[in-house]
């Protein structure tokens, strides 16, 4: 046994805030993580550092934002010579160090001195079912138009025991069974769900009643009034709601909120195994997602936008010292996570790191200071706008969304690609005010200067050959609505 504390890293992929009934959400079923909320500290105002999942997860290993390690998008990797991962501070102080599940942060080295588990596996892929009969069954919803075609939601071929989820818990459990117990661990179990295919097993896919949902949907062509040109030319153009009937959408939206609660599930059979092994009295434990994602409110769904739906994922840390029962609104980034661990578990957090530690809101009381936080990505992914940074600034009740690289004035002065949203009077972020806040405009906009200034922006790596294959075919089909 060790004076220093363990550390359980639980995560999940697009994962919004509402899927959480500690948030508020009374359709949500989460029962193990509202626990762990109640035992704990809860940040209501996280974002993400990126609303995409490489590059977000990039940020949370490294602790620096995407336009510092050249990590924008899927299609970005980080070069194997400045990874910086700060889960080498913990291996190096003489933590046990392991990851199971999806890892997705494309880098030569590895993060995790063991890095096990599965992602997907034989029966569900990415776009669909491995077996075809499956793609038409009742209760799956296929997304059939626009340049992606895949299958959003349906039921899981598998019973729930028999899912990569539990057999990453499985994995985690065997690994701290063998572990050396004279020294700490650090466990990271990361999970896919709910990522889209949103496909939960039985009877997880119909637990949540659809009408119970209060979410908006808005629908293109309706009465949705396009924030932007990102917003019309490329998010409802690459998964617009508009091509799925509202049947459809209240089935996703039921799959999704029914595999939430089954990854609370998943992670409760964890704890259980953990309590049981008498692992978890001097374990510190984190909850964070990469980002959110949309189900068909500002009318499309997926993720890749600065709505609170997809920039905010939920951010949960509980465990010795740390004072329980609270909530923080104050904006925070989720990319905060191991600078907070670190000096949680008493390491010096490193020079390069970028995000502040979170630890004294934890364990002293204070809410953190005020200050911008920032969200960034490349659309370039999907071929729109390749190589120009968007960039998110979040301060007090203001949020700034517009492109940084390269700058126009079009993007800045009231034209058709940037949106401010006043989060105070709403809060739903339907009306995009810009034009007529000049100055909060120009004050967000030196935010994001100074924050540029005061670190190196560093030019993107491509995977090799990523999405070579299909290029011609995407920028072809694309199409405005």
């Amino acid at each position: 046994m060790t004076d220093r504390p363990n550390i359980l890293w639980l995560m999940t992929d697009e994962q919004r805030t509402d899927s959480l009934g500690c948030a508020g959400a009374p359709w949500a079923i989460s029962p193990n993580l509202d626990a762990l909320a109640a035992s704990g500290v809860r940040f209501d105002a996280a974002y993400t550092p990126s609303p995409v999942c490489i590059s977000a997860r990039a940020c949370l290993l490294t602790g620096r934002a995407g336009s510092s390690i050249g990590v924008l998008n899927n299609h970005h990797r980080l070069a194997a010579e400045r990874p910086g991962f700060l889960t080498w501070t913990f291996a190096r102080a003489g933590w046990q160090v392991a990851s199971f599940g999806k890892h997705h942060y494309a880098c030569p080295r590895k993060a995790f001195d063991v890095e096990g588990g599965r992602t997907l596996g034989d029966d569900v892929a990415y776009v669909r079912y491995a077996d075809p009969a499956l793609d038409t069954a009742d209760g799956v919803v296929r997304y059939d138009g626009g340049i992606t075609k895949w299958i959003f939601a349906g039921r899981h071929p598998r019973p729930a025991d028999q899912t990569e989820e539990m057999h990453n818990v499985n994995a985690a459990l065997h690994w701290i069974g063998g572990r050396d117990t004279g020294r700490p661990f650090l466990l990271r179990v990361s999970l896919n769900a709910p990522h889209t295919p949103v496909v939960a097993p039985e009877p997880f896919d119909t637990m949540i009643d659809p009408d119970a949902i209060d979410l908006p949907l808005d629908m293109p062509g309706e009465d949705l009034v396009p924030a932007s040109r990102c917003h019309s030319d490329y998010l409802i153009d690459y998964a617009g709601a508009h091509r799925l009937t509202r049947q459809q959408i209240r089935r996703a939206r039921q799959c999704y909120y029914g595999r939430t609660a089954f990854a609370d599930h998943v992670f409760g059979r964890l704890l259980d195994g953990l309590r049981e092994a008498g692992e978890l009295d001097n374990t510190i434990i984190a909850f964070v997602s990469d980002h959110g994602c949309h189900l068909g409110d500002r009318g499309f769904f997926q993720k890749q936008s600065f709505w609170e739906a997809s920039a905010r994922a939920p951010l949960i840390f509980a465990g010795p010292g740390i004072r329980r029962g609270a909530a923080i609104d104050t904006p925070v980034n989720a990319a905060s996570l191991l600078p907070t661990l670190l000096e949680l578990a008493g390491l010096d957090v490193p020079p390069g790191a970028e995000y502040p530690s979170l630890a004294p809101a934890l364990t002293g009381g204070a809410a953190p200071a005020a200050a911008p936080v920032f969200s960034e990505i490349d659309y370039g992914l999907h071929h729109y706008r390749d190589g120009q940074r968007r960039v998110m600034v979040r301060l007090g009740r203001w949020k700034l969304v517009t492109y940084r690289d390269p700058r126009t004035h079009q993007d800045y002065a009231g034209g058709a690609d940037a949106e401010l949203f006043d989060l105070q009077t709403d809060p739903a972020e339907t009306l995009n005010v810009l034009a007529g806040h000049p100055d909060v405009v120009k004050d967000l906009t030196a935010a994001i200067d100074a924050w540029d200034a005061s670190r190196t922006i560093t030019a993107a790596t491509p995977i090799p050959g990523a999405w070579d294959a299909i290029a011609a075919d995407v920028k072809a089909e694309r199409r405005q609505v």
